[in-house]
């Protein structure tokens, strides 16, 4: 019989949620694409100091608990690089400290949290297995990206703001980073979820403002 093996470096970013065209994509690859330099040399830093973040004691307890699962909040208009350079500190995280990563667009993981709530015995068992796997991928994979946060459908119940909470306070509490990009200024931040959360992500995450043109030809 006859077998054969994937590439290494295409395995390596099976079920992480990334997009095919950004997978294995580097700071490097970001850098020579011009632009941000400020967050790129911040998200580098970021990469290279994950390890002493995250560090432990003899007792099981952070070395440095006020930066302990600590991740990164990307402002800006769209367009400006904020996803991609995302995607490429989750790439550095997983190549270089070998931790589990998983990217998703929040709109994606509101949604796929709806339908389990809603799934019964009519909805096909693997569908409903891989809403649940990329759902527990959010929830504890050690470095999670939400993109596109505030893009999401409100509803009177509160939904997705609600889950929103719910998770960051959660991975924080667990001691696991998340990234978030987001549109959103932090006004607007606190008016479409609540100002106590805009407060909290002043403590799980640092914050770093896009600026300038989109780089999406659509958008000039």
């Amino acid at each position: 019989m006859i077998t054969t093996r994937m590439d290494p470096e295409k395995a390596r970013w099976v079920g992480s949620g990334i997009p095919p065209r950004l997978r294995g994509v580097s700071l490097t690859d970001v850098e020579e694409m011009g632009g941000q330099s400020d967050a790129v040399a911040k998200a580098r830093s970021f990469v290279e100091g994950y390890r002493a973040q995250q560090s432990k004691n003899w007792r099981g307890l952070p070395v440095n608990p006020d930066s302990y699962g600590r991740g990164l909040l990307f402002a800006g208009h769209p367009g400006t690089g904020k996803t991609t350079l995302a995607v490429a500190i989750l790439c550095e995280l997983r190549r270089r400290w070998g931790i589990t990563v998983y990217a998703s667009r929040y709109t994606d993981h509101i949604d796929r949290e709806r339908k389990l709530v809603r799934a019964d015995q009519s909805v096909d068992p693997e569908q409903v297995s891989r809403w649940q796997y990329a759902v527990e991928r959010v929830r504890w994979a050690d470095a999670v990206l939400l993109d596109d946060v505030g893009h999401e459908h409100t509803t009177d119940s509160k939904f997705a703001e609600d889950t929103l909470e719910q998770v960051l306070r959660q991975r924080y509490d667990e001691g696991r980073v998340t990234l978030v990009t987001t549109n959103l200024s932090g006004n607007d931040w606190a008016h479409r979820y609540s100002t106590p959360l805009r407060s909290f992500m002043d403590q799980a995450t640092r914050r770093q403002i896009f600026t300038g043109e989109s780089y999406r030809r659509g958008d000039q």
